[in-house]
């Protein structure tokens, strides 16, 4: 709940959740949006399966998820890391990579995808 001033509970107090219930929507509520990725897929899944309503999916996460000295402050959310700031961040996450460097196994992960993006872009123009 964090905006570019601060905690958001100083000016906003809507309960999304129950707006989007009471007109109709069946709403997913992830807890874990920064490392629950089973939690993710399988609200993904289940938004899938609803058939006859939209789905709203809530993901909680921590603006800033992983800096040390940043993480879920309003400092991180309008202005860069900073350079000790991005090491630290790195160093946190467990990330040896330098920057700009996009290993090897995600490469091919993410590569496999890109025939059905560009079938789905084409079907789309």
């Amino acid at each position: 709940h964090i905006s570019s001033d601060g905690d958001t509970a100083i000016a906003f107090t809507e309960n999304v959740d129950m707006r989007f219930e009471a007109l109709g929507w069946h709403v997913i509520w992830v807890k874990n949006g920064n490392t629950g990725y089973d939690e993710i897929r399988a609200a993904i899944k289940e938004a899938q399966a609803v058939k006859d309503k939209p789905t709203l999916i809530k993901v909680t996460t921590t603006i800033g998820f992983g800096s040390p000295n940043k993480a879920n402050t309003y400092s991180v959310h309008g202005s860069a890391l900073g350079g000790k700031e991005v090491e630290a961040t790195r160093q946190n996450l467990g990330w040896p990579y330098e920057p700009f460097h996009v290993p090897e196994d995600v490469k091919k992960h993410w590569s496999r995808h890109i025939p059905k993006g560009a079938s789905l872009e084409a079907a789309w123009k």
